[in-house]
């Protein structure tokens, strides 16, 4: 006699964006809307999690904090748009491994023929995350989120099997030490924070030393540290020393980045400052600190951060080399 394990149903989840619904001032209608859709596909779906505008990235990191426990779908409604309170694209992207940009056109495509000439304007994304969860952001709208149904519909029991029958992560080598078990919930309230994100013109040596002692706690197994110094030597020429210069919105767009590192990286905690000024060689220019309970985290959250923060963030340089010319970097 053989015994079967019973199958467990698919989950999802729906998550409004709404500053105003959140707040109590009126109920959201979208939300409902994708709930039901989703219950009548036979996915385990509890009501919607409404959150303001300014809270996504904290209900995103959270929810896929917990990668045991991610649905099969996450939809979101609302914050797709282009304005500055329209967080919602800018939290789920990073978290999209594989995107579905056909998914994306389709949807775009339904509302041009419903002859909503607006509907391009949405920033809807959809894809993958670490090959076990759909994501799919929609409008705050009703029409939005029953244009987004009409495209998933005949789609969406097809991506799930796919995923189903997809690992999430490739087979990994035998490694020295195993953390199969999950870490308790309380290091799991640790991470997924960005301690600190700034630009200023003091040295950057002593604030790190401090900062190091903010970033690690007793939960943490591993500290990486990035000093990014000035060298003596650029193309080929020697560097007397440099002058960092930063764009009036770089100090909001490197928070941005890191917030954005952090989402994509929830077992971290990070910690990351750029000088501007002029700085002698061997001095810090960019630091940053990532801790987490183990060191692979670590070494991939602080990586994330330097290169994104080096592509992203308006700062650029003026070289003044040893022979007296001047180069500028960056701009």
């Amino acid at each position: 006699m053989s015994s079967h394990s019973p199958v467990q149903p698919r989950r999802a989840r729906v998550v409004v964006a709404s500053t105003r619904a959140a707040a109590g001032q009126y109920a959201d209608t979208s939300g409902p809307i994708l709930v039901e859709w989703l219950r009548a596909r036979g996915f385990d779906t509890p009501e919607p999690l409404v959150v303001a505008d300014a809270d996504m990235h904290t209900a995103i990191a959270t929810m896929f904090a917990e990668a045991e426990s991610l649905p099969d779908v996450v939809l979101t409604t609302g914050g797709t748009g282009i304005t500055a309170d329209d967080h919602t694209v800018d939290v789920v992207a990073p978290l999209i491994d594989t995107p579905l940009p056909g998914i994306s056109q389709a949807f775009w495509h339904r509302g041009l023929l419903n002859s909503v000439d607006t509907a391009i304007l949405s920033r809807c994304v959809a894809g993958i995350h670490r090959g076990s969860t759909f994501i799919m952001t929609l409008p705050g709208s009703q029409s939005g989120c029953n244009d987004g149904i009409a495209v998933l519909d005949t789609i969406i029991d097809h991506v799930c099997d796919l995923l189903a029958r997809t690992p999430s992560s490739p087979p990994q080598a035998h490694q020295c030490c195993s953390h199969s078990a999950p870490d308790p919930d309380y290091v799991k309230a640790q991470v997924g924070k960005v301690i600190d994100a700034f630009i200023t013109e003091d040295p950057l040596e002593p604030l790190a030393a401090q900062a190091y002692d903010d970033v690690r706690t007793d939960a943490m197994g591993a500290v990486v540290v990035f000093d990014g110094l000035v060298r003596d030597h650029d193309g080929g020429k020697r560097v007397s020393n440099l002058t960092y210069s930063a764009h009036p919105t770089s100090h909001a767009v490197l928070k941005k980045v890191v917030a954005r590192v952090s989402v994509k990286h929830p077992d971290a905690r990070i910690w990351a400052a750029h000088r501007v000024g002029r700085l002698a060689v061997g001095e810090a220019a960019f630091i940053v600190i990532a801790a987490a309970a183990h060191r692979r985290s670590a070494f991939d959250a602080a990586s994330a951060v330097a290169d994104e923060v080096k592509a992203s963030v308006p700062i650029w340089k003026e070289q003044k080399m040893a022979d007296g010319s001047i180069q500028w970097v960056g701009l």
